[in-house]
């Protein structure tokens, strides 16, 4: 129980707003139930925009507003940790050099001009999506925030890594830890997976294959950029997935396949 709840505490601190945790080296060791918590952060954000969109209809009268918020909470409540991943990412992935040099763009704290351009792009086109869903589209896009975390974890445990990779040190050293960890996130993005077809069948099976294909594209550039993934290009995955899904529910209500 002592190990879960190092985890707990250490999942909040690096994926969340929440202060961070003042941890000793060999107690983050032993930290290894840490993916297992991320999608709880991703349960706080659906839960706090599905909370807000039910006053939309009494407080706005444009959808600008509203998508602005959806756009900012999880930024806010996640503390922009993927971002900074996201943005490395890119910035790495549009440099035209060796693997080598890739990998020390990804250690830089400094974000190139490239990668902060595709932000702006990116949050831009988000609240596009955003402001152009409809209402019952809350809830499944809600879910999918779930969904993107349990992902996350799951390419964490299962892919291969960078050399570089310093999110190795959340895989547990015992097998059958880490296929217990395997089972319990796949089976969360299995139930909410189901819940998205639930609430609408066409809407749900677009964002679900929208975030399978955005999870094979992942894999494919890591191997192919970096060698393997990174905490960086993990928070990439995530960043992409939650867009992609919602842009997937967007044109499944729009009929635009």
């Amino acid at each position: 129980m002592n190990a879960i709840f190092k985890s707990f505490v250490l999942a909040f601190s690096k994926y969340s707003i929440s202060p961070k945790a003042h941890l000793k080296k060999n107690e983050e060791e032993s930290a290894q139930y840490i993916l297992l918590f991320v999608p709880l952060i991703g349960f706080i954000i659906g839960g706090l925009i599905f909370i807000c969109s039910e006053g939309w209809p009494y407080l706005c009268n444009y959808a600008l507003l509203p998508a602005v918020v959806c756009v900012i909470l999880p930024i806010i409540v996640s503390g922009g940790r993927h971002l900074e991943g996201f943005i490395k990412t890119v910035d790495a992935l549009s440099a035209h050099k060796t693997r080598e040099e890739k990998m020390e763009i990804l250690a830089d704290s400094h974000g190139g001009y490239f990668a902060i351009i595709v932000c702006l792009s990116y949050y831009l086109l988000d609240i596009g999506i955003w402001s152009e869903m409809p209402i019952d589209g809350i809830p499944i896009l809600a879910i999918g925030f779930v969904m993107s975390r349990a992902l996350f974890g799951l390419s964490i445990l299962t892919l291969n890594h960078a050399k570089e990779s310093k999110c190795v040190h959340y895989i547990p050293e015992s097998s059958v830890t880490r296929m217990i960890e395997i089972i319990i996130l796949g089976a969360l993005a299995m139930v909410g997976a189901y819940f998205m077809v639930f609430f609408n069948a066409s809407v749900g099976l677009a964002c679900v294959v929208g975030a399978l294909i955005t999870f094979i594209y992942y894999w494919l550039v890591t191997q192919k950029h970096f060698g393997g993934i990174t905490e960086d290009s993990a928070g990439f995955f995530l960043q992409l997935c939650e867009i992609i899904i919602p842009l997937a529910a967007l044109l499944a209500y729009k009929k635009w396949w």
